[in-house]
């Protein structure tokens, strides 16, 4: 009997400590700019998952959150962008803007990530353009082209800015089943994030560096999906008749000297040996001091500065393409 009524007492002690360590999570850490509650919220109010194994998830469509300080929403389609009509209206380009969290512009409210920036510019110089940003956050570059492939391409892009980040190169994820904490608890999402990094600072998990790095190992698995999916949308973009261009995005963190030159090396052969256009953006932030072109300085997404500079150099490319089809097909004319 006594250890039964011990047994409910440890019990009940526990529920209660659970309970206010929840409580003061939510009251004390949760200011809605914690990457990890941020992230977790997205993950729950924005993202759904997807059954297909070259997917794993993707955007609600007509989604609405508030995540790190900016609203997100999406349109039908689950995009990141103002509603555009299935079919260009006469003369217009159309661009799409695919990639991952860096395109989505997680942390950036709408009108100032790169895609809604060039896009601005473009309409400003008197080109006939619209768009439409179906970055989102997580995905890698198969999981990127399985997207545009299935919700996108339907849309006739002209051209197809594909963002490049380092991280693009991981394999798929596992997607298990989660747990009830994990659906709704912000005290063991924090408790697990901090473990995790903990880990890495300790060297039980490997530093971010030698992550990245171990990625495009020639024989590594993500390197060697990553390189098919590279081939998949030159192959795509080609069969639609539309431009594709690659933009990579640096890593943030450090810039000058930057860390993963050989990595960036290794893409733009990738790229390029496809026939595609490959443009590193490192140029536009290399002499800026790194945290100010974040999102927060935790965490090294790109904010508004970072997104006006890459601006700088995509909207020139762009230019130079929507040259062309004015010239061929009178479309993105000024």
């Amino acid at each position: 009997m006594n250890f039964l009524k011990n047994t409910l007492l440890v019990v009940v002690l526990t529920g209660i400590c659970a309970l206010c360590l929840e409580g003061m999570t939510r009251l004390f850490l949760d200011n809605g700019m914690l990457y990890e509650l941020e992230m977790w919220r997205y993950a729950r109010d924005v993202k759904v998952r997807d059954m297909r194994p070259d997917l794993g998830h993707r955007h609600r469509p007509n989604a609405e959150a508030e995540l790190m300080g900016v609203k997100v929403t999406t349109d039908s389609h689950g995009f990141r962008s103002s509603e555009i009509p299935e079919k260009a209206p006469p003369g217009v380009a159309r661009i799409a803007f695919a990639g991952d969290s860096t395109t989505l512009g997680w942390g950036v409210a709408q009108n100032e990530t790169a895609a809604a920036r060039v896009t601005a510019a473009l309409v400003g110089e008197g080109r006939k353009v619209d768009s439409y940003n179906l970055g989102v956050g997580n995905h890698n570059t198969l999981q990127e082209l399985t997207l545009f492939r299935e919700s996108a391409a339907k849309l006739k892009p002209d051209i197809i800015v594909l963002s490049y980040f380092i991280n693009d190169a991981e394999p798929m994820p596992t997607y298990g089943q989660t747990s009830w904490l994990d659906e709704h608890s912000a005290a063991w999402v924090v408790f697990k994030y901090r473990l995790d990094s903990l880990m890495r600072q300790f060297g039980e998990a490997p530093d971010w560096k030698r992550y990245y790095r171990e990625l495009y190992k020639d024989d590594a698995a993500g390197w060697q999906q990553t390189r098919k999916a590279l081939q998949g949308f030159a192959t795509t973009a080609r069969e639609m008749g539309a431009k594709l261009v690659v933009f990579n995005i640096p890593e943030l963190r450090e810039l000058k000297p930057y860390p993963f030159p050989e990595v960036t090396a290794k893409v733009k052969a990738d790229v390029e040996g496809l026939g595609v256009p490959f443009f590193d953006m490192l140029p536009t932030v290399e002499n800026l001091d790194p945290p100010s072109l974040w999102v927060t300085v935790p965490d090294p997404h790109p904010n508004g500065a970072a997104m006006a500079a890459f601006t700088t150099m995509i909207v020139p490319e762009l230019n130079k393409l929507l040259d062309g089809l004015c010239r061929d097909e009178g479309k993105g004319c000024k």
